[in-house]
């Protein structure tokens, strides 16, 4: 995606996390935080030139759908990293610039409780919505950072 997608739709995400209570309505507010989340981090790394920003659109790494030539239809291509899923993998931890590290190690922390929070029986605690909502915090100050001009400031 292009850096202005990835910041409309942490936005619209963002908004969407705002009206919904983090222990009521966790499982949307959850994964409304962990895809704001990876927009922002994506749109940094585009930002950053760590990855291409295009109309392809991540399926499995380093699968992407793009636009076919027709309207509706779509094509899958092999290509070099656009846009990522996840941060764990040891090929994409490489690519993450030292800039963006705090917010790699932010969105390790939603992931981590992405399954026993979204399909298993962990208990939807203060601490558990806290712990979400402060890495989100943490994303979304850091790439706001960088994307607002840090990048050209410094190292």
């Amino acid at each position: 995606m292009k850096i202005e997608d990835h910041l409309e739709k942490a936005e619209r995400l963002g908004g969407l996390r705002s009206r919904l209570n983090p222990a009521d309505d966790y499982e949307l507010w959850y994964w409304a935080s962990l895809s704001a989340s990876m927009n922002l981090f994506n749109a940094a790394l585009h930002h950053l030139g760590a990855t291409v920003a295009e109309d392809c659109f991540p399926h499995n790494l380093p699968v992407y759908i793009r636009p076919g030539d027709k309207p509706g239809n779509f094509e899958a291509v092999i290509r070099p990293f656009g846009d990522l899923e996840h941060v764990e993998d040891e090929e994409v931890e490489s690519l993450i610039p030292p800039r963006l590290a705090l917010a790699a190690a932010a969105l390790r922390e939603l992931e981590a409780v992405r399954e026993p929070g979204v399909r298993g029986d962990m208990e939807i605690t203060p601490a558990l919505t806290g712990g979400v909502d402060a890495a989100y915090l943490r994303v979304l100050g850091i790439t706001r950072f960088i994307l607002d001009g840090e990048a050209e400031a410094g190292p």
